[in-house]
């Protein structure tokens, strides 16, 4: 397919996938159904979804009504899953989100490029908030290299609501990961979908940031209003067919709506939204439909596809041994002070595992063995600095952090960084986005070499600057 068929009058373009679009409407008129119409399209084109489904309908588009097939989306969660969603037991009642395993989930189903929905109703708000925040802001660290991917957000004035980015706690950061979706997404490969009946309560910096609106019947002014605020930003206010369009909204039949892109290619039109090919998962649908009817289509070849990758994937940080490892050092180690690991000796040495408990004894071997014991370990990273223009630098994105932080931290440890802010670093240093940066970073947290801060809805790290030795070497060359 080469184009998005919403409506015998509208088709949009292919390159829509990555464009945010906000639908907009009271309760009735068709929200979910039209966004299930735009989902169905670019599913059929071969373009991943994924679905943050709080309301526990959307396993809907597994079904094929009306002489259709269903669509091979997997469902997380929900009275209808196909697998669990990520949680650990707490206690007997309370449970909890299990953000490792929910990152590494994200993950295998970018690997297995297949399209999913996490239905998270029945849990609290609390845990929704904190999966939509950990999942969300995992696809949008990863989803650059695989490919263009389009999020549909049912009730997403329910995790980014208009107070959500200046507060606290988990509406915080879920608000915070879907303005980052809507603002960035772009430039990872993604496109996604905002879904509301109160477009007055979804925040307005998200809202406004949308670059194609499908409105149906709205009737309350504030509302309203909300909506106007969008369009006049876009056009001239005292367009005629603007203070028409507007004047008209009260009147829009069920599925009958605008589609407003003021950007190339523009559209400006008002159709009847095409019949959804899948199930509406509705009380009032399935006074309409048999049960019989009900087949989802056999998802089985995804499901294992997702098992597949999810079960192959190691954890983010691995455990070690239950002994200590002898690395072979080239070079001896005097008797007066540990001996540092320059870098050749890191390039061509194993790794060193550190113990489970950081109480346990690092054992080092050279022509002499040396045995140093400390609560916390102190990490030396040996980094080559020639005089010319060669530069050997550490192998290890966990060495790598070190010096960007060593180098870019101020001795008091004042400075906070942010994930962010590593990653910038490590790209200015020609050292790229590593993909187990998270994995690197929570062994720094684990061994308190980074201390997390949090300050309102944002997450930063303080460097201990004087936990981390970097060692220049400068070695002779000869220049002919």
């Amino acid at each position: 397919m080469t184009d998005f068929r919403i409506s015998k009058d509208l088709a949009l373009p292919i390159e829509a996938a990555t464009w945010t679009f906000a639908v907009l409407s009271i309760k009735g008129w068709g929200k979910t159904y039209v966004s299930a119409d735009l989902a169905e399209e670019m599913v059929k084109s071969e373009i991943p979804i994924v679905v943050i489904d709080g309301l526990g309908i959307w396993w809907g588009i597994t079904v094929g009504t009306h002489g259709h097939k269903g669509l091979p989306v997997v469902v997380f969660g929900g009275a209808h899953k196909d697998l669990d969603l990520p949680l650990k037991q707490i206690d007997r009642i309370r449970q909890n989100v299990d953000e490792d395993k929910l990152r590494l989930m994200v993950k295998a189903i970018l690997e297995a490029r297949i399209s999913v929905v996490l239905d998270t109703a029945g849990l609290s708000k609390g845990i929704q908030r904190r999966i939509v925040a950990t999942f969300v802001n995992e696809l949008t660290r990863l989803n650059a290299n695989y490919g263009t991917r389009h999020v549909f957000i049912e009730e997403s004035d329910l995790w980014c609501p208009q107070k959500g980015l200046m507060g606290g706690g988990d509406l915080a950061l879920s608000a915070g990961a879907i303005d980052d979706l809507v603002r960035r997404g772009g430039n990872f490969n993604l496109g996604c979908t905002l879904i509301t009946q109160r477009s007055a309560v979804l925040n307005k910096d998200v809202l406004t940031q949308a670059s194609c609106l499908i409105v149906g019947r709205i009737l309350h002014k504030i509302d309203k209003d909300a909506v106007k605020t969008w369009v006049q930003s876009m056009g001239d206010p005292k367009d005629p067919k603007i203070i028409k369009w507007y004047d008209e909204l009260r009147d829009l039949k069920n599925g009958q709506g605008y589609v407003w892109h003021p950007e190339q290619p523009v559209i400006f039109r008002k159709v009847m939204f095409r019949q959804r090919e899948t199930l509406h998962a509705t009380r009032e649908y399935f006074r309409q439909l048999k049960t019989t009817e009900i087949k989802p289509l056999d998802r089985s070849e995804f499901i294992a596809k997702f098992n597949t990758m999810f079960l192959s994937k190691p954890k983010p940080i691995a455990q070690p041994p239950a002994a200590p490892k002898i690395v072979a050092v080239p070079q001896a180690m005097p008797e007066s002070k540990p001996s540092l690991l320059t870098q050749e000796a890191m390039r061509d040495a194993p790794p060193i595992m550190m113990p489970h408990d950081p109480r346990a004894a690092l054992i080092m071997r050279g022509p002499e063995s040396l045995t140093v014991t400390q609560t916390l370990p102190t990490l030396n990273v040996g980094q080559t600095q020639p005089t010319l223009q060669t530069f050997d630098e550490p192998r290890s994105t966990l060495g790598r952090i070190c010096v960007v932080l060593k180098h870019g931290s101020d001795r008091a440890g004042n400075k906070l960084w942010t994930d962010r802010g590593i990653l910038e670093a490590l790209e200015l240093h020609t050292w790229g986005n590593p993909p187990d940066y998270e994995a690197a970073k929570q062994q720094l947290i684990q061994w308190e070499i980074l201390q997390a801060v949090q300050k309102g809805t944002v997450l930063s790290y303080r460097f201990a600057w004087n936990r981390v030795e970097i060692n220049p070497q400068t070695p002779n060359l000869e220049v002919p």
